[in-house]
């Protein structure tokens, strides 16, 4: 197996309103030792979609730059493709919370399988940031921490590299190809440092792992999680009981935070199963604050067995206020409770009130990825039939899809990335759809004026340097010379 390390700089965070400007990745073998060098390349966006001066401002690639030099989303995607081949695990620094994310919705509009490249043909992916925290609270000495005024400390790559000199001889931060070094670095210092902890963390990118691991040690001696959700004021760690899975074929399992008390937790689930409160979204959050949440086995989970807490981290984790024996008194009440006929209404109450919420189905089919069924074999031997670098076949491509996604979404791929086969009607149409988008009637994250709105917060900021204002110059002339909405 081979180890993809990369990195996006988007236009924007949100994956579906904002496109990549830039990928930057790393080839390494099992032992992060590089294949080959560190590569980048720029993206141009399509003419419907506009940067972020702020997201301009962090990575410093002006937007006359990548649209000048970059590939279109259609060649990226082609890229992206051969870059993960057969047996690749696809690794990153938060990439799960974000990079990921984008490729998902790259594929998607490019009329590729969104999901295949996560797990087809011994594919994974492995995400470093949570393995990062894993080791500040298990192996603090691995690498120095840096930390804010108070003390809290910061698990940013970009203030993670340079304290530990993972940076030298490169490029500045938030370059695409800079980064991905610094995370291979950083992930290769962790593993020197204590093998068998990321060992261990690398075995929870697979879920049928973390399944056995539940079923083994979460309904008896319960397990303890290191997650940011638990917040410094926790050091990081919350000790669970997790009985059950939301479903026969739910990823999710119920864990309950054992600092609860079970009493207090059950009269609290009965008091939201009684209420009015119908929005699914709400019930989750106020689920949280009994202490209910659900655990992602395929999210890369870090879980480990409470029996193996070393005696120093109980020392550390007690100053958070952990108390071990009353979390211990509360387990046996959990046991009590599920030999009881309390159970099923325990269970019952747990799926009530952490039911998944269901999905609007967006107007604007590039918000749609998550929404509508899965593909129909029908469907996906279209999709692996589609010349999808030849601009005249499909352009004379007759065929529909099952899912009506599909056809808007092979229009909209064709506008964007080869606007020379459309025919004079389709022009019109896809202007239509670039005006919608620019104005906002569907969703103001594509709104223009939001651009506005962002250049004047920055304006009135204090700490913009020099070259700063002259970027976000350049970046107003080249606003001033784009198609007009």
């Amino acid at each position: 197996m081979q180890i993809l390390w990369y990195d996006y700089e988007t236009s924007g965070r949100d994956a579906a309103a904002d496109r990549p400007v830039q990928l930057g990745w790393q080839v390494t073998d099992p032992g992060m030792e590089p294949v080959a060098d560190a590569d980048s390349l720029l993206v141009r966006l399509p003419d419907d979609v506009l940067p972020s001066p702020g997201a301009m401002l962090v990575h410093q690639i002006l937007p006359e730059v990548h649209q000048r030099d970059g590939i279109s989303e259609a060649e990226l995607a082609n890229h992206l493709e051969q870059l993960i081949g057969p047996r690749t695990l696809v690794a990153g620094y938060n990439s799960r919370g974000f990079d990921d994310k984008f490729t998902q919705h790259i594929l998607y509009r490019c009329l590729r399988d969104p999901y295949a490249w996560q797990y087809a043909d011994g594919r994974g992916r492995f995400d470093l940031y949570p393995v990062v925290l894993s080791f500040f609270v298990l192996a603090p000495e691995a690498i120095r921490w840096p930390e804010d005024h108070d003390g809290r400390p910061r698990f940013k790559l970009d203030r993670i590299g340079p304290l530990n000199q993972l940076d030298q001889g490169l490029k500045r931060a938030h370059d695409a190809s800079a980064d991905v070094v610094v995370t291979v670095q950083l992930a290769r210092q962790l593993a020197l440092h204590d093998s068998d902890l990321f060992a261990s963390c690398l075995k929870r990118i697979d879920k049928h792992f973390v399944t056995d691991q539940i079923r083994a040690d979460g309904r008896s001696e319960g397990l303890f999680e290191v997650t940011p959700f638990a917040g410094w004021e926790r050091g990081f760690v919350r000790d669970l009981w997790i009985p059950f899975r939301l479903s026969e074929r739910s990823n999710d399992y119920v864990a309950f935070e054992l600092d609860r008390d079970p009493q207090d937790v059950m009269a609290g689930l009965i008091h939201l199963a009684e209420s009015s409160v119908t929005d699914a979204s709400v019930l989750r959050k106020q689920a949280g604050e009994l202490g209910l949440h659900t655990i992602r086995i395929n999210a890369q989970p870090m879980l480990f067995r409470r029996g193996t807490m070393e005696p120093l981290l109980k020392t550390r984790l007690d100053a958070f206020g952990r108390d071990e024996a009353q979390q211990n008194q509360h387990l046996d009440v959990w046991h009590d409770i599920q030999e009881s006929p309390a159970f099923k209404q325990l269970y019952q109450l747990a799926i009530e009130v952490l039911a998944e919420p269901e999905r609007a189905i967006p107007e604007d089919v590039d918000f749609a990825l998550y929404t509508g069924d899965f593909l129909s074999i029908h469907d996906k031997d279209l999709l692996d039939s589609l010349p999808l670098m030849d601009p005249e076949g499909l352009s004379q491509w007759t065929q529909s899809f099952d899912d009506p996604r599909y056809d808007e979404l092979l229009f909209r791929y064709r506008a964007r990335n080869f606007p020379r086969s459309l025919t004079q009607g389709e022009w019109r149409q896809w202007q239509k759809i670039r005006r919608d988008k620019l104005t906002g009637v569907h969703s103001t994250k594509t709104r223009a004026s939001r651009i506005q709105d962002e250049l004047l917060e920055i304006s009135q900021r204090t700490d913009i340097e020099p070259h700063q204002i002259d970027q976000l110059q350049q970046f107003v002339n080249w606003l001033d010379n784009q198609p007009p909405v």
